[in-house]
């Protein structure tokens, strides 16, 4: 029974009036369950769901009858129907109806417009085959034969029935269709976690989880046969730490969408040679690290134009809010072939070449190779070692003697730090001191390299030889990681007043290059320092970027000019001339200057005509342990340089090579 205040809509069917009445008074609200005639009813399958025929005649049950008089008007009236969203439960059509389309053919097209719709046959005849007749239908569900004469109650009992029929049919498309939209809306929320979890927050590019997925399948294809090549870009920016805590993680944010968005740029079809077959893809891996995959090439060095064309985008300037910022990136690059294990071994090797490219420099570019994995376990290998050396203060000290190129005085020492490996292993500083510093131990390491030297050497500076300037000092070299510590100077002083030495024969040596965040904590501390008598050396002077800034920005006392400018002087005229320029230009910023590196004869008499004031080198003598440091100090005639500066003032002496060599066999390699 209908629940609802909407009434069943029945549409009648039939070429004679009087039917139309008839209907008309059966589905009246005053209906009392008069007969009208008898009939005959053959509903088949639907005979079980009929109530009882007292229970029907009792009950108010709105119906709303639509009458057509043929066919065609009743196709009519159930397109206006449908129009209006008020589609018939029942029709009731007359099988025969002389002048336009019969019963059968009615049935038929009102099935075409809405194939819910239950038809009623209705027909006197007695002599019909109606499996003949009714073999042209095929709705049979929803097809129902009515013979006359007919009873009133079992025709209202039967329009009841289909009613109620038809309603739970809506009701189960309802419910059907909601069923639906909450399986498209769990498939919609189910891809769109899927989405989420493959997509980086940031940049909505594809994140570690879809590279993984998307690599593993690539390796379970691969060809050993295939005319191309798949490969992966791994990207790592630099200087972009500098920018973030400079500027702040918004600038940050910002810097890295903008890299992407070039990224993308580079690798779009429309911009690559004809010979790539797709698009490349780019990932973010996280933080500033990107990954690029690029398949179907038709040519390895493909991946290389990309590369190099990623990197020179990449160095180009970025606009954050009012300011222009740079940053570059270094690019490893890794084929896929049929002996990829699998999709972690494939970022690994990426990565690798990534590392490598790095380490020659800011914004190259290396392909990956298998000695580079050998190489990579060793440093891992070396950084685990050098992690117990720390701990066991198993490192060691060697001092270099820098004298004054006036008189042949030893102005003081740098002081080094060296490693030997348990296996005999001596590992240059070059290689063990950015380990360190990466697996931030630096500070530790430099402020047991301040206190061992000063321990040291502490007797030495109370009771100085003759050979050594009465203010004589020691020099450490100072990582800019240190310098951005604010507890640094203060960890300073605590070394010094437990080791009583004298704070004014220290110096400490920056690199005018390398990380240059928290410039306000070094400038602090470099204040700080000379404050307190302690004097601030420029060292590597000429190898960096800014090297004329510095004078602005610390307060210098010294230069160091860099070995690789000294090696050259005399052969090479740039070298010279740029070394001369820096020599004057120290001295009209009332800075003294000290030439590292200083290996010959010629190079020490040309630092000293142009008026140098001070050098280092193996000329003058190696980095020396303490005691031999001593040695040195009390025998000065050991070293040729201080031999030939002391007693000389302008023109080098000619002395006796090969007694020097006896009293210190060590130079006969030099």
């Amino acid at each position: 029974m209908n629940e609802s205040n909407e009434p069943n809509r029945l549409l009648i069917i039939d070429d004679h009036p009087k039917i139309h009445d008839a209907f008309s008074r059966i589905f009246q609200p005053s209906f009392t369950g008069s007969p009208l005639c008898e009939m005959a009813v053959d509903i088949s399958p639907e005979r079980d769901l009929l109530p009882a025929k007292g229970d029907l005649s009792r009950t108010e049950i709105p119906f709303r009858l639509t009458h057509s008089n043929s066919g065609e008007a009743g196709l009519e009236a159930l397109e206006n129907s449908l129009r209006v969203n008020q589609p018939f439960a029942v029709a009731f059509v007359d099988i025969h109806m002389p002048g336009g389309i019969d019963g059968i053919k009615t049935a038929q097209e009102l099935w075409k417009l809405d194939p819910n719709l239950h038809v009623v046959i209705c027909s006197g005849e007695d002599d019909l085959i109606w499996y003949e007749v009714l073999e042209p239908l095929t709705h049979r569900d929803h097809l129902f034969v009515l013979k006359k004469p007919f009873d009133a109650i079992e025709v209202r009992q039967l329009a009841v029935s289909l009613c109620q029929k038809n309603k739970r049919f809506i009701d189960r498309e309802v419910e059907i269709k909601k069923l639906q939209e909450e399986l498209e809306t769990r498939r919609a929320s189910e891809e769109n976690m899927r989405r989420m979890a493959h997509r980086d927050s940031l940049t909505n590019l594809p994140n570690r989880p879809y590279l993984l997925d998307k690599l593993n399948r690539i390796v379970g294809r691969f060809s050993q046969h295939s005319e191309h090549h798949q490969a992966i870009l791994f990207l790592d920016l630099d200087h972009f730490k500098v920018i973030n805590d400079s500027l702040g993680h918004e600038a940050g944010d910002d810097l890295l969408n903008q890299v992407a968005q070039r990224i993308g740029d580079c690798v779009r079809h429309q911009d690559m040679t004809t010979r790539v077959n797709r698009d490349g893809e780019t990932v973010r891996l996280g933080g500033d690290e990107f990954v690029v995959l690029l398949e179907q090439l038709a040519h390895r060095h493909d991946a290389l134009s990309i590369a190099d064309r990623i990197v020179a985008r990449i160095n180009e300037p970025f606009k954050i809010g009012e300011r222009k910022v740079s940053v570059g990136t270094s690019v490893g690059i890794a084929f896929l072939d049929h002996q990829t294990r699998d999709a972690h071994e494939a970022l690994r090797n990426a990565d690798t070449a990534m590392y490598r490219a790095k380490n020659s420099g800011k914004g190259q570019v290396a392909v990956f190779d298998k000695t580079m994995h050998q190489e990579l376990v060793e440093r891992l290998e070396l950084e685990s070692q050098i992690r117990v050396a720390v701990q066991q203060e198993n490192l060691s000290l060697r001092y270099q003697p820098i004298v004054d190129l006036s008189n042949g005085r030893v102005l003081g020492v740098e002081v080094l730090t060296r490693w030997t490996t348990e296996d005999g292993r001596n590992i240059p500083p070059s290689q063990f001191i950015p380990i360190i510093e990466e697996i931030g131990l630096i500070s530790r390491v430099g402020e047991w390299a301040i206190e061992r030297a000063a321990i040291d050497l502490r007797d030495l500076t109370e009771n100085l030889p003759i050979s050594c300037d009465p203010n004589f000092y020691l020099g450490f070299n100072i990582a800019r990681r240190q310098l951005s510590d604010p507890l640094f100077f203060e960890h300073l002083e605590t070394i010094i007043s437990r080791t009583g030495f004298d704070r004014h024969r220290l110096k400490v040596e920056i690199s005018e290059s390398g990380d240059h965040r928290n410039e306000v904590q070094i400038l602090q501390n470099l204040l700080n320092l000379h404050a307190a008598g302690i004097g601030i050396q420029i060292d590597d002077f000429g190898k960096g970027k800014s090297s004329l800034t510095c004078f602005q920005d610390y307060p210098v006392e010294t230069v160091k000019i860099d070995r690789s400018f000294t090696a050259n002087i005399a052969t090479n005229h740039s070298h010279s001339v740029i070394t001369q320029a820096i020599v004057n230009l120290a001295h009209d910023l009332d800075a003294r200057i000290v030439a590292e590196g200083v290996e010959s004869e010629t190079q020490l008499k040309l630092l000293h005509d142009w008026g140098c004031d001070a050098a280092q080198g193996f000329f003058i003598s190696e980095p020396l342990e303490s005691q031999a440091l001593r040695s040195l100090l009390s025998h000065p005639e050991q070293s040729l340089g201080i031999c030939q500066l002391a007693t000389a003032k302008s023109v080098p002496i000619v002395f006796d090579a090969s007694a020097l060599i006896q009293t210190n066999p060590s130079l006969q390699n030099r």
